[in-house]
């Protein structure tokens, strides 16, 4: 049976990473352009839409969670096998954080975003408990040289963002969320742009 010539081209010109992550970038992509596309439409529509300042700390959040997971997913390009389990293992990975942009950012608008996101919190926060327990996979799969580079910081940090989602689950309280948003976003940010400045495939 010829080979078709699309999938030709790409053994020819692409490796094994370049042709799989094509679908992640699709999912991240348009994970991000729903984002962007939400806080285009609260700009556009600031006297008749309540906007909550804990739910533009996540959205905030998120962008940045987004973004920095399809950089620390360059550390798979070093795998020379790829097995159809670790595919769809990455693909599922990402459609979890698509489903979180969807939770944050609903097709139609409430009228009231602190009403919105009290009412969805544990769907919210249970994504976030299990793209952390997913994380913890995708990073045992990346290998030992990858878990050394990430540091003391990296178990902390996972520990950290289930506690606090697991009490944001059960929390209605402002002043528990706030500071949860807050820490939750600073510690991710601090972590990131203190302990990586190049590639996790090329560190």
């Amino acid at each position: 049976m010829p080979v078709p010539i699309f999938l030709l081209l790409t053994r020819i010109f692409m490796t094994s990473f370049e042709y799989i992550s094509i679908l992640l970038s699709i999912i991240i992509g348009l994970g991000i352009t729903h984002l962007l596309i939400g806080v285009g439409r609260l700009i556009n529509k600031p006297k008749t839409l309540k906007i909550y300042w804990i739910h533009i700390v996540w959205t905030f959040f998120i962008f940045h969670y987004m973004i920095t997971f399809w950089w620390f997913e360059f550390a798979f390009s070093n795998l020379q096998e790829w097995t159809f389990q670790l595919y769809y293992f990455i693909i599922l990975y990402a459609v979890l954080l698509f489903c979180l942009c969807i939770i944050n950012m609903p097709f139609h608008f409430p009228e009231n975003f602190r009403q919105y996101y009290y009412s969805r919190r544990k769907w919210f926060f249970s994504v976030i408990l299990a793209y952390n327990i997913v994380d913890v996979i995708d990073t045992l799969l990346k290998g030992s040289t990858h878990i050394s580079n990430l540091g003391a910081g990296y178990p902390v940090l996972i520990i950290v963002s289930i506690i606090l989602s697991i009490v944001a689950i059960f929390s209605r309280r402002e002043l528990v969320h706030g500071i949860i948003a807050v820490t939750y976003t600073l510690y991710h940010l601090g972590y990131t742009y203190i302990k990586f400045n190049t590639l996790p495939g090329n560190s």
